[in-house]
């Protein structure tokens, strides 16, 4: 609750102070996708000049969940969104569907997850009250500031790793059935527990508790997802190397951005590398074979991920968090690395709170 209440107060300052009190803005419309004349009356904040982010394409997607108006069809992705249904879709059904009420709700669920989040991790650490240090871990940030769904997915994945180690099977099923809701890499979480099931030689529970991705397959299914071509292990992480981001500033400041951005990108590999020193071992445990799989996720993450300071914190977050807690001495250094390149592309917004106006 603590935990919760502290990224209330988070986004609330910002709003206020940034954004005239329009909490829409954290939605990050963009001006290049314009806004369906359907929800005028929400006064949507939009940037000018910009593209926006994927807030913008779940906020549609919580007021069309089954893409049957003209809001739906303003999702700039839907392939892409569409499908990653559970955070949007909780707040259609919070909402009882009244648009009215749908944004209150979508910035309700976001809070839910951090929640749940803190509470997990709680379960996790020798400390449990360090756990409310939650709302800082970059994953939540970002989820607070651009309304993305990655919080979401990185807070089941803390239910996950208690629920499977005390063998809470029904509570795990439910895990498991949010995650391959909530986006694509969600499925990972029963894959992990299959694999540790297999090696203990009982198959006869994984069947069983495949129905679990049931009901996400059948909604990819319906919702037309999209296949973005075949993973190219590293050709991502290239991309990222070969062409770093550039920024419009002076060239020393352009420079120290760049740096802090590879300081990222290390730890980054840091955290996939640490991954397959478990590889013996591989089978045993639930949660360091999902540590493995999202390692290979990441290494066959496509271009256009890790160049953006605010996507592979984001989507490694699983393994990121969980090197951190049972990692030992090493186990900090992936998320200590990449921490301060998101931090520091979200520092702008705390700049604004206090009075001090950046571009």
């Amino acid at each position: 609750m603590l935990c919760a209440a502290a990224g209330l107060v988070f986004q609330w300052t910002i709003v206020r102070a940034n954004y005239g009190g329009n909490w829409t803005a954290l939605f990050c419309h963009g001006s290049e996708y314009p806004v369906p004349a359907a929800l005028a009356s929400e006064h949507i904040y939009v940037f000018p000049g910009s593209g926006g982010y994927d807030g913008q394409s779940y906020h549609y997607v919580a007021h069309d969940p089954l893409n049957r108006t003209g809001i739906g069809r303003a999702v700039p992705d839907p392939a892409r969104r569409f499908p990653r249904i559970l955070v949007p879709g909780l707040a259609y059904l919070l909402a009882l569907g009244r648009q009215e009420w749908i944004d209150p709700a979508l910035f309700a669920v976001n809070l839910m997850f951090l929640g749940l989040g803190a509470y997990w991790l709680a379960c996790l650490l020798p400390r449990p009250m360090w756990a409310v240090g939650y709302v800082l871990a970059p994953v939540a940030l970002i989820s607070l500031d651009r309304m993305t769904v990655d919080l979401a997915l990185a807070s089941l994945a803390l239910g996950f790793a208690v629920y499977a180690r005390r063998e809470a099977d029904r509570k795990l099923w439910v895990v498991m059935l949010a995650a391959a809701l909530c986006r694509e890499s969600g499925f990972l979480l029963f894959g992990a527990w299959a694999w540790r099931e297999a090696g203990r030689g009982r198959w006869r529970r994984i069947p069983i508790f495949a129905t679990a991705l049931v009901p996400a397959i059948a909604w990819n299914l319906a919702s037309g997802a999209g296949h973005f071509g075949y993973p190219i292990p590293f050709h991502g992480i290239l991309d990222a190397i070969l062409h770093p981001r550039s920024y419009p500033f002076p060239p020393s400041l352009n420079a120290v951005i760049q740096a802090v951005g590879a300081v990222q990108l290390i730890g980054l590999l840091l955290g996939m590398g640490l991954a397959f020193r478990g590889l013996r071992a591989a089978g045993r445990d639930a949660v360091w074979n999902l540590c493995l799989l999202f390692a290979v996720f990441g290494i066959c993450t496509p271009p256009g991920t890790y160049d953006d300071p605010l996507a592979g914190v984001r989507i490694l977050a699983p393994l990121l968090h969980f090197q951190l807690i049972e990692g030992g001495r090493w186990g900090r250094w992936p998320l200590v690395l990449a921490a301060p390149r998101a931090y520091l592309e979200l520092l702008p917004q705390v700049l604004r709170v206090i009075g001090l106006r950046v571009g």
